[in-house]
Protein backbone atom coordinates (compact mmCIF):
# COMPACT_ATOMS: atom_id res chain seq x y z
CA UNK A 1 0.00 0.00 0.00
CA UNK A 2 1.10 3.58 -0.62
CA UNK A 3 2.12 5.82 2.24
CA UNK A 4 -0.50 8.52 2.88
CA UNK A 5 -1.80 10.60 5.78
CA UNK A 6 -4.47 9.35 8.17
CA UNK A 7 -7.05 11.80 6.85
CA UNK A 8 -6.91 10.10 3.45
CA UNK A 9 -7.07 6.66 5.06
CA UNK A 10 -10.24 7.69 6.86
CA UNK A 11 -11.92 8.60 3.57
CA UNK A 12 -10.72 5.33 2.00
CA UNK A 13 -12.37 3.47 4.88
CA UNK A 14 -15.66 5.27 4.32
CA UNK A 15 -15.60 4.36 0.62
CA UNK A 16 -14.83 0.74 1.45
CA UNK A 17 -17.79 0.65 3.86
CA UNK A 18 -20.15 2.01 1.22
CA UNK A 19 -20.66 5.36 2.93
CA UNK A 20 -22.06 8.04 0.63
CA UNK A 21 -22.90 10.81 3.09
CA UNK A 22 -21.17 12.40 6.06
CA UNK A 23 -23.45 14.22 8.50
CA UNK A 24 -21.70 16.73 10.67
CA UNK A 25 -20.60 20.07 11.96
CA UNK A 26 -16.81 20.54 11.97
CA UNK A 27 -14.46 22.22 14.40
CA UNK A 28 -10.78 23.05 14.30
CA UNK A 29 -9.74 19.48 15.09
CA UNK A 30 -11.71 18.25 12.07
CA UNK A 31 -10.08 20.75 9.71
CA UNK A 32 -7.82 18.09 8.19
CA UNK A 33 -10.83 15.92 7.35
CA UNK A 34 -12.62 18.81 5.68
CA UNK A 35 -9.51 19.66 3.65
CA UNK A 36 -9.18 16.06 2.45
CA UNK A 37 -12.85 16.05 1.41
CA UNK A 38 -12.20 18.90 -1.04
CA UNK A 39 -10.52 16.44 -3.44
CA UNK A 40 -13.10 13.71 -2.85
CA UNK A 41 -16.05 13.74 -5.26
CA UNK A 42 -17.73 10.52 -4.16
CA UNK A 43 -18.41 11.48 -0.54
CA UNK A 44 -20.94 14.23 0.17
CA UNK A 45 -20.75 16.25 3.36
CA UNK A 46 -24.03 17.56 4.79
CA UNK A 47 -23.35 20.53 6.99
CA UNK A 48 -25.75 21.15 9.85
CA UNK A 49 -25.80 24.16 12.14
CA UNK A 50 -26.76 22.21 15.25
CA UNK A 51 -25.42 18.75 16.05
CA UNK A 52 -28.81 17.25 16.89
CA UNK A 53 -29.77 17.72 13.24
CA UNK A 54 -26.81 15.58 12.14
CA UNK A 55 -27.78 12.86 14.58
CA UNK A 56 -31.39 12.92 13.38
CA UNK A 57 -30.31 12.82 9.72
CA UNK A 58 -28.03 9.86 10.36
CA UNK A 59 -30.73 8.06 12.31
CA UNK A 60 -33.33 8.54 9.57
CA UNK A 61 -30.92 7.56 6.82
CA UNK A 62 -29.78 4.40 8.61
CA UNK A 63 -33.35 3.33 9.32
CA UNK A 64 -34.45 3.81 5.73
CA UNK A 65 -31.44 2.13 4.13
CA UNK A 66 -30.62 -0.45 6.80
CA UNK A 67 -26.93 0.51 6.48
CA UNK A 68 -24.73 2.18 9.12
CA UNK A 69 -24.74 5.96 8.86
CA UNK A 70 -21.61 8.03 9.49
CA UNK A 71 -21.53 11.14 11.68
CA UNK A 72 -18.60 13.44 12.46
CA UNK A 73 -18.97 15.97 15.28
CA UNK A 74 -16.46 18.27 16.96
CA UNK A 75 -14.56 17.17 20.06
CA UNK A 76 -16.44 17.31 23.42
CA UNK A 77 -18.39 20.49 22.68
CA UNK A 78 -20.15 19.41 19.49
CA UNK A 79 -20.32 15.80 20.59
CA UNK A 80 -22.18 16.77 23.75
CA UNK A 81 -24.83 18.54 21.68
CA UNK A 82 -25.58 15.24 19.96
CA UNK A 83 -25.82 13.05 23.05
CA UNK A 84 -29.59 13.22 23.55
CA UNK A 85 -30.25 11.85 20.09
CA UNK A 86 -27.38 9.37 20.50
CA UNK A 87 -29.47 8.05 23.39
CA UNK A 88 -32.42 7.67 21.02
CA UNK A 89 -30.26 5.81 18.51
CA UNK A 90 -28.99 3.52 21.23
CA UNK A 91 -32.45 2.76 22.60
CA UNK A 92 -33.75 2.12 19.09
CA UNK A 93 -30.81 0.07 17.85
CA UNK A 94 -29.89 2.37 14.97
CA UNK A 95 -26.70 1.27 13.18
CA UNK A 96 -24.47 4.32 13.25
CA UNK A 97 -20.76 5.13 13.48
CA UNK A 98 -20.19 8.39 15.33
CA UNK A 99 -16.76 10.02 15.27
CA UNK A 100 -14.98 13.17 16.33
CA UNK A 101 -11.40 14.39 16.25
CA UNK A 102 -9.95 14.78 19.73
CA UNK A 103 -6.99 16.92 20.75
CA UNK A 104 -3.50 15.81 19.78
CA UNK A 105 -2.45 12.83 21.87
CA UNK A 106 0.57 14.78 23.17
CA UNK A 107 -1.64 17.42 24.80
CA UNK A 108 -1.65 15.54 28.09
CA UNK A 109 -0.56 18.41 30.31
CA UNK A 110 -3.12 20.77 28.82
CA UNK A 111 -5.85 18.17 29.32
CA UNK A 112 -7.83 15.95 26.97
CA UNK A 113 -11.41 14.80 27.44
CA UNK A 114 -12.04 11.07 27.42
CA UNK A 115 -14.57 11.19 24.59
CA UNK A 116 -15.04 7.42 24.56
CA UNK A 117 -16.12 7.53 28.19
CA UNK A 118 -18.42 10.45 27.43
CA UNK A 119 -20.36 8.36 24.90
CA UNK A 120 -20.04 4.96 26.57
CA UNK A 121 -23.55 4.78 28.14
CA UNK A 122 -25.16 5.14 24.71
CA UNK A 123 -22.92 3.06 22.44
CA UNK A 124 -22.33 -0.64 21.80
CA UNK A 125 -18.57 -0.12 21.57
CA UNK A 126 -16.08 2.71 21.49
CA UNK A 127 -12.35 3.34 21.18
CA UNK A 128 -9.82 6.11 20.59
CA UNK A 129 -7.32 5.99 17.72
CA UNK A 130 -4.00 7.49 18.77
CA UNK A 131 -1.81 6.36 15.84
CA UNK A 132 -2.54 6.31 12.14
CA UNK A 133 -1.64 2.60 11.94
CA UNK A 134 -4.65 1.82 14.17
CA UNK A 135 -7.22 3.65 12.09
CA UNK A 136 -8.24 0.91 9.66
CA UNK A 137 -8.64 -1.79 12.29
CA UNK A 138 -10.57 0.36 14.73
CA UNK A 139 -12.95 1.75 12.11
CA UNK A 140 -13.52 -1.73 10.69
CA UNK A 141 -14.56 -2.97 14.12
CA UNK A 142 -16.79 0.09 14.63
CA UNK A 143 -18.72 -0.59 11.41
CA UNK A 144 -18.90 -4.33 12.07
CA UNK A 145 -20.18 -3.84 15.63
CA UNK A 146 -22.75 -1.23 14.57
CA UNK A 147 -24.39 -3.63 12.12
CA UNK A 148 -24.12 -6.80 14.23
CA UNK A 149 -27.47 -7.72 15.84
CA UNK A 150 -28.66 -6.21 18.00
CA UNK A 151 -27.59 -3.21 15.94
CA UNK A 152 -26.69 0.11 17.49
CA UNK A 153 -24.33 3.08 17.47
CA UNK A 154 -20.56 2.88 17.99
CA UNK A 155 -18.10 5.68 18.63
CA UNK A 156 -14.51 6.37 17.53
CA UNK A 157 -12.40 9.24 18.86
CA UNK A 158 -9.57 10.16 16.48
CA UNK A 159 -6.65 12.04 17.99
CA UNK A 160 -5.83 15.06 15.83
CA UNK A 161 -2.28 13.89 15.19
CA UNK A 162 -3.61 10.72 13.52
CA UNK A 163 -5.00 12.75 10.64
CA UNK A 164 -1.53 14.08 9.77
CA UNK A 165 0.57 10.98 10.45
CA UNK A 166 1.68 8.85 7.51
CA UNK A 167 0.82 5.16 7.27
CA UNK A 168 0.87 2.36 4.75
CA UNK A 169 -1.90 0.41 6.49
CA UNK A 170 -4.15 -1.54 4.14
CA UNK A 171 -7.85 -0.69 4.23
CA UNK A 172 -10.10 -3.76 4.51
CA UNK A 173 -13.88 -3.34 4.71
CA UNK A 174 -15.90 -4.95 7.47
CA UNK A 175 -17.79 -6.87 4.79
CA UNK A 176 -21.28 -8.28 4.58
CA UNK A 177 -22.74 -9.78 7.70
CA UNK A 178 -25.34 -12.54 7.75
CA UNK A 179 -27.99 -11.70 10.34
CA UNK A 180 -30.51 -14.48 9.63
CA UNK A 181 -29.91 -16.22 12.95
CA UNK A 182 -32.05 -19.37 13.16
CA UNK A 183 -34.11 -20.23 16.21
CA UNK A 184 -33.55 -23.29 18.36
CA UNK A 185 -36.04 -25.86 17.06
CA UNK A 186 -36.72 -27.15 20.57
CA UNK A 187 -37.85 -23.68 21.67
CA UNK A 188 -39.94 -23.30 18.51
CA UNK A 189 -41.75 -26.53 19.30
CA UNK A 190 -42.31 -25.50 22.92
CA UNK A 191 -43.79 -22.20 21.77
CA UNK A 192 -46.01 -23.99 19.25
CA UNK A 193 -47.30 -26.33 21.98
CA UNK A 194 -48.31 -23.31 24.06
CA UNK A 195 -49.77 -21.31 21.20
CA UNK A 196 -51.77 -23.98 19.42
CA UNK A 197 -54.15 -24.41 22.36
CA UNK A 198 -54.67 -20.68 22.95
CA UNK A 199 -58.26 -19.48 23.08
CA UNK A 200 -57.50 -15.75 23.25
CA UNK A 201 -54.05 -15.25 21.69
CA UNK A 202 -52.49 -11.87 21.00
CA UNK A 203 -49.41 -10.68 19.16
CA UNK A 204 -47.33 -7.75 20.41
CA UNK A 205 -45.05 -6.27 17.74
CA UNK A 206 -42.12 -3.85 17.93
CA UNK A 207 -39.54 -2.21 15.71
CA UNK A 208 -37.32 -5.23 15.17
CA UNK A 209 -40.22 -6.85 13.30
CA UNK A 210 -39.64 -4.29 10.55
CA UNK A 211 -35.87 -4.18 10.93
CA UNK A 212 -35.49 -7.91 10.34
CA UNK A 213 -38.10 -8.40 7.61
CA UNK A 214 -40.65 -10.11 9.84
CA UNK A 215 -43.80 -8.22 8.87
CA UNK A 216 -45.16 -10.89 6.50
CA UNK A 217 -44.41 -13.77 8.92
CA UNK A 218 -46.09 -11.75 11.70
CA UNK A 219 -49.21 -11.35 9.56
CA UNK A 220 -49.11 -15.06 8.72
CA UNK A 221 -48.89 -16.06 12.40
CA UNK A 222 -51.70 -13.71 13.42
CA UNK A 223 -53.96 -15.17 10.75
CA UNK A 224 -52.92 -18.75 11.52
CA UNK A 225 -53.91 -18.56 15.20
CA UNK A 226 -56.55 -15.80 15.05
CA UNK A 227 -54.54 -13.43 17.20
CA UNK A 228 -55.32 -9.82 17.99
CA UNK A 229 -52.30 -7.64 17.19
CA UNK A 230 -51.07 -4.69 19.23
CA UNK A 231 -48.06 -2.41 19.07
CA UNK A 232 -46.25 -1.08 22.11
CA UNK A 233 -44.71 1.38 19.68
CA UNK A 234 -44.85 1.95 15.95
CA UNK A 235 -41.39 3.19 14.93
CA UNK A 236 -41.75 1.60 11.49
CA UNK A 237 -44.38 -0.33 9.54
CA UNK A 238 -44.33 -3.32 11.89
CA UNK A 239 -47.82 -4.54 10.93
CA UNK A 240 -50.26 -3.19 8.33
CA UNK A 241 -52.68 -1.08 10.32
CA UNK A 242 -55.58 -1.68 7.91
CA UNK A 243 -55.40 -5.43 8.61
CA UNK A 244 -58.45 -6.89 10.37
CA UNK A 245 -56.34 -8.25 13.22
CA UNK A 246 -54.67 -4.92 14.04
CA UNK A 247 -56.06 -3.51 17.28
CA UNK A 248 -53.86 -0.43 17.56
CA UNK A 249 -51.13 1.10 19.66
CA UNK A 250 -50.96 0.64 23.42
CA UNK A 251 -50.08 3.91 25.20
CA UNK A 252 -47.12 3.53 27.59
CA UNK A 253 -49.08 3.23 30.82
CA UNK A 254 -49.72 0.01 32.75
CA UNK A 255 -53.50 0.55 33.09
CA UNK A 256 -53.88 0.64 29.29
CA UNK A 257 -51.83 -2.53 28.90
CA UNK A 258 -53.84 -4.36 31.52
CA UNK A 259 -57.16 -3.29 30.05
CA UNK A 260 -56.26 -4.27 26.49
CA UNK A 261 -54.71 -7.61 27.47
CA UNK A 262 -57.07 -8.54 30.31
CA UNK A 263 -58.52 -11.56 28.47
CA UNK A 264 -55.35 -12.74 26.73
CA UNK A 265 -54.25 -16.28 27.56
CA UNK A 266 -51.15 -16.40 25.31
CA UNK A 267 -49.15 -13.36 24.26
CA UNK A 268 -46.45 -13.60 21.61
CA UNK A 269 -44.13 -10.58 21.83
CA UNK A 270 -41.90 -10.12 18.78
CA UNK A 271 -39.07 -7.60 18.55
CA UNK A 272 -40.77 -5.43 21.16
CA UNK A 273 -40.11 -4.08 24.63
CA UNK A 274 -42.44 -5.76 27.12
CA UNK A 275 -43.55 -3.32 28.62
CA UNK A 276 -42.77 0.36 29.34
CA UNK A 277 -44.45 2.85 31.67
CA UNK A 278 -43.45 6.44 32.41
CA UNK A 279 -44.01 6.13 36.15
CA UNK A 280 -43.81 2.62 37.52
CA UNK A 281 -42.03 -0.59 36.69
CA UNK A 282 -44.26 -2.25 34.10
CA UNK A 283 -44.51 -5.64 35.82
CA UNK A 284 -47.43 -8.01 36.34
CA UNK A 285 -49.21 -6.61 33.32
CA UNK A 286 -50.58 -9.88 31.99
CA UNK A 287 -53.25 -11.99 33.72
CA UNK A 288 -51.71 -14.40 36.22
CA UNK A 289 -52.60 -17.45 34.14
CA UNK A 290 -51.46 -16.00 30.80
CA UNK A 291 -48.43 -17.39 28.98
CA UNK A 292 -45.76 -15.18 27.44
CA UNK A 293 -43.73 -16.21 24.41
CA UNK A 294 -41.01 -13.71 23.55
CA UNK A 295 -39.09 -13.64 20.26
CA UNK A 296 -36.20 -11.23 19.81
CA UNK A 297 -32.72 -11.00 18.36
CA UNK A 298 -31.84 -8.64 21.22
CA UNK A 299 -31.29 -11.03 24.11
CA UNK A 300 -31.41 -8.17 26.63
CA UNK A 301 -35.10 -7.65 25.86
CA UNK A 302 -36.13 -11.22 26.63
CA UNK A 303 -37.59 -11.37 30.17
CA UNK A 304 -36.50 -7.77 30.81
CA UNK A 305 -39.52 -7.14 33.05
CA UNK A 306 -42.10 -9.88 32.52
CA UNK A 307 -41.08 -13.52 33.14
CA UNK A 308 -41.35 -15.59 29.95
CA UNK A 309 -42.69 -19.08 29.48
CA UNK A 310 -40.79 -19.53 26.23
CA UNK A 311 -37.96 -17.26 25.12
CA UNK A 312 -36.65 -17.51 21.57
CA UNK A 313 -33.41 -15.67 20.84
CA UNK A 314 -33.29 -15.45 17.05
CA UNK A 315 -33.92 -13.43 13.92
CA UNK A 316 -37.63 -12.53 14.26
CA UNK A 317 -38.45 -13.34 10.63
CA UNK A 318 -36.92 -16.80 10.68
CA UNK A 319 -38.34 -17.54 14.13
CA UNK A 320 -41.89 -16.62 13.10
CA UNK A 321 -41.64 -18.69 9.92
CA UNK A 322 -40.58 -21.68 12.00
CA UNK A 323 -43.35 -21.03 14.52
CA UNK A 324 -45.96 -20.88 11.76
CA UNK A 325 -44.82 -24.25 10.40
CA UNK A 326 -44.81 -25.86 13.85
CA UNK A 327 -48.25 -24.54 14.78
CA UNK A 328 -49.78 -25.55 11.44
CA UNK A 329 -48.50 -29.12 11.94
CA UNK A 330 -50.19 -29.35 15.36
CA UNK A 331 -53.56 -27.66 14.75
CA UNK A 332 -56.65 -29.84 14.93
CA UNK A 333 -59.81 -29.25 12.89
CA UNK A 334 -61.54 -27.91 16.00
CA UNK A 335 -58.72 -25.46 16.63
CA UNK A 336 -58.83 -24.29 13.02
CA UNK A 337 -62.59 -23.69 13.34
CA UNK A 338 -61.98 -21.66 16.50
CA UNK A 339 -59.43 -19.55 14.59
CA UNK A 340 -62.02 -18.77 11.92
CA UNK A 341 -64.45 -17.63 14.62
CA UNK A 342 -61.88 -15.43 16.38
CA UNK A 343 -60.77 -13.88 13.11
CA UNK A 344 -64.37 -13.00 12.23
CA UNK A 345 -64.79 -11.24 15.57
CA UNK A 346 -61.57 -9.31 15.05
CA UNK A 347 -62.67 -8.29 11.55
CA UNK A 348 -65.96 -6.99 12.94
CA UNK A 349 -64.16 -5.04 15.67
CA UNK A 350 -61.71 -3.63 13.15
CA UNK A 351 -64.51 -2.56 10.80
CA UNK A 352 -66.34 -0.79 13.62
CA UNK A 353 -63.15 1.04 14.61
CA UNK A 354 -62.47 2.15 11.04
CA UNK A 355 -66.04 3.41 10.67
CA UNK A 356 -65.56 5.45 13.83
CA UNK A 357 -62.26 6.87 12.62
CA UNK A 358 -63.69 7.67 9.18
CA UNK A 359 -66.36 9.80 10.80
CA UNK A 360 -63.77 12.32 11.95
CA UNK A 361 -64.53 15.20 9.62
CA UNK A 362 -62.69 18.42 8.98
CA UNK A 363 -64.43 21.26 10.75
CA UNK A 364 -63.77 24.55 9.02
CA UNK A 365 -65.05 28.05 9.47
CA UNK A 366 -64.99 29.46 12.98
CA UNK A 367 -63.96 26.27 14.81
CA UNK A 368 -60.52 27.45 15.90
CA UNK A 369 -58.14 26.18 16.94
CA UNK A 370 -58.95 23.03 14.99
CA UNK A 371 -58.86 19.65 16.67
CA UNK A 372 -55.84 17.42 16.11
CA UNK A 373 -58.21 14.76 14.78
CA UNK A 374 -59.44 17.17 12.11
CA UNK A 375 -55.87 18.03 11.16
CA UNK A 376 -54.91 14.36 10.79
CA UNK A 377 -58.02 13.58 8.76
CA UNK A 378 -57.03 16.35 6.37
CA UNK A 379 -53.44 15.10 6.27
CA UNK A 380 -54.69 11.66 5.26
CA UNK A 381 -56.68 13.13 2.37
CA UNK A 382 -53.65 15.05 1.10
CA UNK A 383 -51.11 12.22 1.17
CA UNK A 384 -50.22 10.45 -2.09
CA UNK A 385 -50.69 6.69 -2.40
CA UNK A 386 -46.96 6.13 -1.90
CA UNK A 387 -45.35 8.18 0.83
CA UNK A 388 -43.11 7.93 3.86
CA UNK A 389 -44.22 9.73 7.00
CA UNK A 390 -41.67 10.68 9.62
CA UNK A 391 -43.73 10.69 12.80
CA UNK A 392 -42.45 12.98 15.53
CA UNK A 393 -45.95 14.14 16.37
CA UNK A 394 -45.53 13.22 20.06
CA UNK A 395 -48.90 13.72 21.79
CA UNK A 396 -50.74 13.75 18.43
CA UNK A 397 -49.58 10.22 17.56
CA UNK A 398 -52.80 8.42 18.46
CA UNK A 399 -54.82 10.82 16.27
CA UNK A 400 -52.34 10.30 13.45
CA UNK A 401 -52.79 6.53 13.64
CA UNK A 402 -56.56 6.88 13.81
CA UNK A 403 -56.52 8.81 10.53
CA UNK A 404 -53.72 7.23 8.50
CA UNK A 405 -53.26 3.54 7.70
CA UNK A 406 -49.73 2.26 7.14
CA UNK A 407 -48.72 -0.54 4.80
CA UNK A 408 -46.00 -1.29 2.25
CA UNK A 409 -46.77 1.85 0.22
CA UNK A 410 -47.64 4.26 3.03
CA UNK A 411 -44.72 3.69 5.33
CA UNK A 412 -43.56 5.39 8.50
CA UNK A 413 -40.49 6.06 10.61
CA UNK A 414 -41.23 7.25 14.13
CA UNK A 415 -39.44 8.15 17.31
CA UNK A 416 -38.18 5.06 19.10
CA UNK A 417 -37.82 4.11 22.74
CA UNK A 418 -35.40 6.87 23.73
CA UNK A 419 -37.96 9.66 23.93
CA UNK A 420 -35.58 12.62 23.36
CA UNK A 421 -37.47 15.21 21.34
CA UNK A 422 -35.81 17.04 18.46
CA UNK A 423 -35.39 13.87 16.39
CA UNK A 424 -37.91 14.41 13.60
CA UNK A 425 -36.60 17.53 11.86
CA UNK A 426 -33.27 15.92 10.99
CA UNK A 427 -34.71 12.42 10.54
CA UNK A 428 -37.03 13.68 7.81
CA UNK A 429 -33.99 14.84 5.83
CA UNK A 430 -32.14 11.56 6.38
CA UNK A 431 -35.10 9.45 5.30
CA UNK A 432 -35.43 11.55 2.15
CA UNK A 433 -31.77 10.92 1.31
CA UNK A 434 -32.35 7.21 1.83
CA UNK A 435 -35.47 7.14 -0.36
CA UNK A 436 -34.98 9.92 -2.92
CA UNK A 437 -37.77 8.72 -5.24
CA UNK A 438 -40.51 8.70 -2.58
CA UNK A 439 -42.27 11.77 -1.11
CA UNK A 440 -41.29 12.26 2.54
CA UNK A 441 -43.50 14.18 4.97
CA UNK A 442 -42.41 14.93 8.53
CA UNK A 443 -45.26 15.37 11.02
CA UNK A 444 -43.59 17.19 13.89
CA UNK A 445 -44.78 18.67 17.18
CA UNK A 446 -43.89 22.31 17.64
CA UNK A 447 -41.90 21.65 20.81
CA UNK A 448 -39.82 18.97 19.13
CA UNK A 449 -39.36 21.07 15.99
CA UNK A 450 -37.91 23.99 17.95
CA UNK A 451 -35.21 21.74 19.42
CA UNK A 452 -33.65 21.31 15.97
CA UNK A 453 -35.33 23.96 13.85
CA UNK A 454 -31.89 24.58 12.26
CA UNK A 455 -32.68 21.56 10.05
CA UNK A 456 -34.51 24.03 7.82
CA UNK A 457 -31.18 25.65 6.93
CA UNK A 458 -29.79 22.28 5.81
CA UNK A 459 -33.00 21.44 3.92
CA UNK A 460 -32.85 24.72 1.99
CA UNK A 461 -29.08 24.70 1.43
CA UNK A 462 -29.15 21.23 -0.15
CA UNK A 463 -32.67 21.61 -1.60
CA UNK A 464 -33.95 18.38 -0.08
CA UNK A 465 -37.56 17.71 -1.22
CA UNK A 466 -39.23 17.33 2.18
CA UNK A 467 -42.47 18.68 3.57
CA UNK A 468 -42.78 19.44 7.27
CA UNK A 469 -46.28 19.52 8.77
CA UNK A 470 -46.07 21.11 12.20
CA UNK A 471 -48.63 20.33 14.91
CA UNK A 472 -48.57 23.76 16.52
CA UNK A 473 -50.42 23.52 19.83
CA UNK A 474 -48.29 26.17 21.58
CA UNK A 475 -47.29 23.79 24.34
CA UNK A 476 -45.41 20.73 25.48
CA UNK A 477 -48.74 18.93 25.46
CA UNK A 478 -47.19 15.51 26.12
CA UNK A 479 -46.06 16.80 29.52
CA UNK A 480 -49.63 17.75 30.35
CA UNK A 481 -50.87 14.33 29.29
CA UNK A 482 -48.26 12.61 31.42
CA UNK A 483 -48.98 14.87 34.38
CA UNK A 484 -52.63 13.85 34.19
CA UNK A 485 -51.57 10.19 34.11
CA UNK A 486 -49.39 10.85 37.19
CA UNK A 487 -52.40 12.24 39.02
CA UNK A 488 -54.38 9.11 38.12
CA UNK A 489 -51.82 6.31 38.20
CA UNK A 490 -49.50 7.42 41.00
CA UNK A 491 -51.49 9.78 43.21
CA UNK A 492 -54.84 8.05 42.59
CA UNK A 493 -56.42 11.49 42.23
CA UNK A 494 -57.81 11.84 38.69
CA UNK A 495 -59.69 15.02 39.64
CA UNK A 496 -56.48 16.92 40.47
CA UNK A 497 -55.83 20.08 38.48
CA UNK A 498 -52.69 21.90 37.44
CA UNK A 499 -51.51 25.24 36.08
CA UNK A 500 -49.11 23.31 33.83
CA UNK A 501 -46.13 25.40 34.86
CA UNK A 502 -43.45 25.45 32.17
CA UNK A 503 -45.58 23.53 29.69
CA UNK A 504 -47.18 26.33 27.64
CA UNK A 505 -45.55 28.66 25.13
CA UNK A 506 -46.96 32.01 26.17
CA UNK A 507 -45.48 33.39 22.95
CA UNK A 508 -46.51 30.71 20.42
CA UNK A 509 -44.04 29.99 17.65
CA UNK A 510 -44.82 31.29 14.17
CA UNK A 511 -43.25 28.29 12.48
CA UNK A 512 -44.14 29.51 9.00
CA UNK A 513 -42.29 32.79 9.55
CA UNK A 514 -39.28 30.93 10.92
CA UNK A 515 -39.23 28.63 7.87
CA UNK A 516 -39.50 31.56 5.49
CA UNK A 517 -36.59 33.26 7.24
CA UNK A 518 -34.49 30.19 6.44
CA UNK A 519 -35.62 30.39 2.80
CA UNK A 520 -38.19 27.58 2.78
CA UNK A 521 -41.66 27.84 1.30
CA UNK A 522 -44.16 27.97 4.16
CA UNK A 523 -47.80 28.53 4.99
CA UNK A 524 -49.60 29.02 8.30
CA UNK A 525 -52.99 27.27 8.41
CA UNK A 526 -55.68 27.87 11.02
CA UNK A 527 -58.74 26.50 9.19
CA UNK A 528 -59.10 22.72 8.86
CA UNK A 529 -60.54 23.14 5.35
CA UNK A 530 -57.19 24.57 4.21
CA UNK A 531 -54.90 21.86 5.59
CA UNK A 532 -55.16 19.36 2.72
CA UNK A 533 -54.81 21.96 -0.08
CA UNK A 534 -51.77 23.47 1.66
CA UNK A 535 -50.07 20.07 1.96
CA UNK A 536 -50.78 19.28 -1.69
CA UNK A 537 -49.27 22.60 -2.75
CA UNK A 538 -46.18 21.89 -0.65
CA UNK A 539 -45.74 18.41 -2.11
CA UNK A 540 -45.99 19.81 -5.64
CA UNK A 541 -43.06 22.18 -5.08
CA UNK A 542 -40.43 19.45 -5.10
CA UNK A 543 -38.35 21.36 -2.55
CA UNK A 544 -38.31 22.05 1.17
CA UNK A 545 -41.62 23.34 2.49
CA UNK A 546 -43.38 23.72 5.82
CA UNK A 547 -47.06 23.84 6.77
CA UNK A 548 -47.63 25.37 10.19
CA UNK A 549 -50.97 23.98 11.41
CA UNK A 550 -52.46 25.67 14.48
CA UNK A 551 -54.27 23.03 16.55
CA UNK A 552 -56.02 22.73 19.88
CA UNK A 553 -53.57 21.90 22.68
CA UNK A 554 -56.05 21.29 25.48
CA UNK A 555 -56.03 18.05 27.47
Amino acid sequence: MSIRPGREVLLEILRAEGVRYIFGNPGTTEGAIMHALEACGDLEYFLVTQEGVAMGMADGYARETGQPAFVNLHIETGLSNGLSLLFNASAGGTPMVLTSANSDVDKVAEGRTDLVELTRPFTKWGAEVTRADQLGRVMRRAFRTAKTPPTGPTYVSIAQNVLDELTDEEVIASGDLGTAVAADQVMIERAADVLVGAKRPALLVGDRVAQYGAVKPAVALAELVGAAVYGVSYPAMVFPTSHDHWQGLLPPYVPFYREALADVDVLVAVGARVFHDFFKAATDVLPSDAKLIQVDINQDEIARTEPVDVGIWADPGRALQGLCSAVAALQTDAQKAAVVHRSALLASSSANRRRHDDHVEQVGGLDRPMSVASMMAALNKALPDEVILVDDSVSARMDLHAAVSFDERRRVHAERAGGAIGWGMGATLGVSLGAPSVPVVGVIGDGSAMMTIQALWTAVTYQLPVVYVICNNASYRILKVNLQRWFTDVLDDPSASSKYLGMDFDRPFDMAAIAQAFGASAERVEDADEVAPAIRRALALGGPALIDVVVDGSV
